[in-house]
């Protein structure tokens, strides 16, 4: 036990000490190449410790950066979104505003419809429109597009909706006069849901690319002079009766969203 009372007590006096020889500059000449020799491990701790720092710092950033560009990236999304919105209803004013002027000018009876849906294969083009028997809509009546071009006539219709054939649809034929000085009557045929044709025109009748095509008013439901197309070029063989012109649309049968049901 003495022992160990004697081991702290020269414990306690090596620390008195060596404070009393640190403060009296003893061991400055020790101290000095201590320093000397550790200071190439203390800047290189040094500059660890900065890196580290640096690295932290850097990290950091970038995190930040990146929850910021993908805040960003979602605002612009929404922003997207919002415009197309704003685009569609534009588009959608506009078409109601054509209609209503067409309809003002043409004093003609018609249910305004809205596109629902879209049947399209290899031969069949048709669509789905929100107007029913209910709207006193009936098989056989004319449809055309916000600016009075003839696009199809209903082919089934139920109470609240109504389906259209196009004229693009295999099925569906026309009874339709070429503009030109002899009046040329013929029918308008789909071709596979791709495009349309007039048939049945006699081999004398003059007819050039460019000609409007326009309903002849013999089919009872489909009021005379819809237009319905124009004449893009004309097949003729000699030995046949009859030549048949292909037709352009006058407008595109795939951007529709709104529709005109001509009634009585």
């Amino acid at each position: 036990m003495n022992n160990f009372f004697k081991l702290i007590i020269f414990g306690l006096l090596t620390i008195f000490l060596l404070v009393i020889f640190h403060y009296i500059n003893l061991f400055n000449p020790i101290e000095g190449y201590i320093i000397k020799l550790l200071s190439p491990i203390q800047e290189k701790t040094y500059s660890m410790v900065l890196g580290a720092k640096e690295f932290k710092t850097n990290w950091i950033n970038k995190r930040d950066l990146i929850e910021e560009n993908k805040a960003l990236e979602q605002k612009l999304k929404e922003l997207k979104v919002d415009r197309s919105k704003v685009n569609s209803l534009e588009s959608e004013n506009k078409l109601l505003k054509d209609e209503l002027r067409f309809i003002k000018e043409s004093q003609l009876n018609t249910v305004t419809a809205k596109i629902i849906t879209g049947v399209s294969d290899s031969l069949s083009k048709s669509v789905v429109i929100n107007h029913g028997s209910d709207s006193g809509i009936e098989k056989g009546m004319a449809v055309i597009s916000g600016d009075g071009i003839m696009i199809g006539k209903i082919y089934e219709v139920y109470s609240d909706h109504s389906k259209v054939l196009l004229l693009t649809d295999n099925k569906s034929r026309v009874a339709a006069t070429i503009q030109n000085l002899d009046k040329t009557t013929g029918l308008v045929e789909g071709q596979f849901g791709l495009s349309f044709s007039m048939t049945n025109i006699p081999q004398d009748q003059e007819i050039k690319e460019g000609d409007l095509i326009v309903s002849s008013g013999l089919e009872g439901k489909i009021p005379k002079d819809l237009l319905i197309a124009q004449v893009d070029s004309i097949n003729q063989v000699e030995s046949e009766i009859f030549k048949t012109a292909l037709l352009s649309p006058i407008v595109s049968l795939d951007n529709l969203s709104y529709v005109l049901v001509i009634v009585p």
